[in-house]
């Protein structure tokens, strides 16, 4: 709107309805009295575009889009810190106090349980918590922790069991996404929309959908999803269950689920072109498949997966294609999410 204000185009519009005849070009002395005025005009206007654009939710960003969006009730999801249990292994009577931060590579947690070392593992077992949000802090079993300072006596710390629960801050264009999506659904009085609005409040949910009746009269089910429509872990799950259950009204009985997986067996035989090996192919489409089946989670195509394997780049020739052992499309249950389990090349030498 403001973009054509610029400093040229408001002294020349300036000196031209000035009429007097005086020289008016660069180093005159109206030259230079306009000049100063102008620069801050059209500094002036680049601040209004900034302005205008801060009016509207699709063009905001960061705290301005928080105002807006906060407005009608919608708040930016902040992350959740990942959690679970770590197991200390050393010198029997050994004290880890409550409030110790153990590491992996630069990921801290803290440790919320006094600890002594007991003959009995089941007493060496403490929560921790992540210092800071993000998915990166749920890490896999088995994974082994330092102490950021030294506790003489300790000589391992790890966990048995996966740490979860950890989600990323909402980011700008995630929280338009559901700002539109509560909008375009407008949530009342315990209806239908209102439920996915709850659903989608939860830090770790994406996505959400509700079946009301599922189970008769009075009864509602609703699924949820994480990022890319994939399943969500317990915390998650347990999350959204108290959440739905405190807003919720008064009768319905509430049941929330979120997907299972649902493999996906993919084999061929390939005909590679020279200089190409079976490996790097397989990384590429494992790479694709997956994609396509996070936008395509009820039906899989048959004959897309062939085209996304042929547009692999050293993919001479196919043959011999199954998924899931048949050669037709695939329709995904609700319930579902599809996952690449395995994928099979063979190789034909042409």
């Amino acid at each position: 709107m403001y973009s054509g204000q610029s400093f040229s185009t408001l002294n020349n519009r300036t000196l031209n309805n000035i009429n007097l005849p005086l020289y008016k070009g660069q180093g005159s002395s109206l030259y230079n009295i306009v000049s100063p005025i102008n620069s801050e005009l059209a500094q002036l206007y680049i601040e209004l575009s900034y302005i205008h654009k801060r009016v509207f939710i699709q063009d905001n960003f960061d705290d301005f889009l928080d105002r807006r969006v906060n407005e009608f009730g919608v708040y930016r999801k902040l992350g959740t810190e990942a959690i679970g249990e770590v197991i200390f292994e050393g010198k029997i009577g050994t004290k880890i106090p409550n409030g110790t931060i153990v590491s992996h590579s630069d990921l801290l947690f803290v440790v919320i349980k006094d600890v002594t070392i007991d003959e009995d593992s089941k007493l060496n077992v403490s929560p921790i918590q992540a210092l800071e949000v993000g998915i990166k802090y749920n890490l896999s079993a088995n994974t082994e922790f330092k102490l950021i300072e030294e506790i003489t006596g300790v000589t391992k710390i790890y966990n048995e069991l996966d740490l979860k629960g950890g989600t990323e801050i909402e980011t700008d264009e995630e929280l338009k996404e559901r700002f539109y999506k509560i909008q375009k659904n407008q949530a009342t009085s315990g209806n239908k929309a209102h439920y996915q609005s709850w659903a989608l409040e939860v830090e770790g949910v994406y996505n959400a959908k509700v079946i009301p009746r599922w189970d008769g009269p009075g009864t509602i089910k609703i699924l949820i999803y994480g990022q890319n429509n994939q399943s969500v872990d317990n915390e998650v799950l347990q999350r959204c269950t108290e959440h739905i259950e405190e807003e919720k009204p008064i009768g319905p009985t509430v049941t929330i689920v979120t997907p299972s997986t649902f493999d996906i067996n993919i084999s061929a035989t390939l005909t590679l072109e020279n200089g190409y090996d079976i490996e790097s192919i397989k990384v590429v489409f494992l790479d694709i498949i997956n994609s396509y089946l996070i936008e395509n989670s009820r039906e899989i195509i048959y004959i897309k997966i062939m085209s996304l394997l042929a547009s692999i780049e050293g993919v001479h020739d196919i043959k011999n294609l199954l998924v899931n052992d048949d050669v037709k499309n695939i329709i995904v249950d609700e319930e579902k999410v599809p996952a690449v389990s395995s994928a099979i090349f063979d190789i034909e030498v042409s």
